[in-house]
């Protein structure tokens, strides 16, 4: 049964590298079960990212989080880059990341990582964040610190429905539509979770 302190074992940074290679291993299959259309093959220059490829940055971005927050971001992170498929908006190039964020929100976010942006357009910022994968999948963890009150967080710590739903209207600005109910289902599933 995956328990709360499994997953803590396996996503928190261990010691071992028998340890990391278990964390990856649990971490791909989480990836696969939340974002099952994610692709096989991806080379360094695509804009997808397999979910072995993912693993390594997810792992790391989302370290001492509940398994709540865990199964939360990473339903978003499915359903915003279509399973890993894509960094940009293919039809608005200034939106992007693992969790399609839009242009301010990109360019406040360069300048948390002090990238040089100076002069640069929407456009651009993007690509200097989006070069970089560990920026690119925890663009969804910064937003989340960023954006959500500490109430909001508190509730996606339990990992409940209430959690999730406030996560996506308060935080994201978005409605709980069909697909990403499907996506937040798929995630309580792999991390047996009631939403209660």
């Amino acid at each position: 049964m995956r328990t709360q302190l499994a997953l803590s074992a396996l996503f928190v940074g261990l010691a071992s590298a028998a340890d990391s290679v278990a964390k990856s291993i649990y971490a791909v299959d989480a990836i696969k079960a939340i974002m099952p259309n994610a692709k096989t093959t991806c080379s360094p220059t695509d804009q997808c990212r397999t979910p072995e490829q993912a693993a390594p940055f997810l792992i790391k971005s989302l370290e001492r989080r509940t398994t709540g927050e865990i199964a939360m971001v990473l339903s978003l992170i499915g359903l915003e880059s279509v399973d890993l498929q894509y960094k940009v908006n293919t039809r608005n190039d200034d939106q992007g990341t693992a969790n399609m964020m839009m242009a301010p929100y990109v360019k406040e976010y360069a300048e948390f990582l002090q990238l040089p942006i100076d002069g640069k357009s929407g456009a651009d910022i993007l690509q200097l964040v989006i070069a970089n994968d560990f920026y690119n999948f925890n663009s969804a963890v910064w937003f989340m610190e960023k954006h959500c009150s500490d109430d909001i967080k508190a509730k996606m710590k339990k990992g409940t429905d209430e959690g999730y739903e406030l996560y996506l209207t308060k935080c994201i600005q978005t409605t709980v539509s069909e697909e990403r109910q499907a996506y937040w289902k798929r995630a309580k599933e792999f991390f047996n979770l009631t939403g209660k």
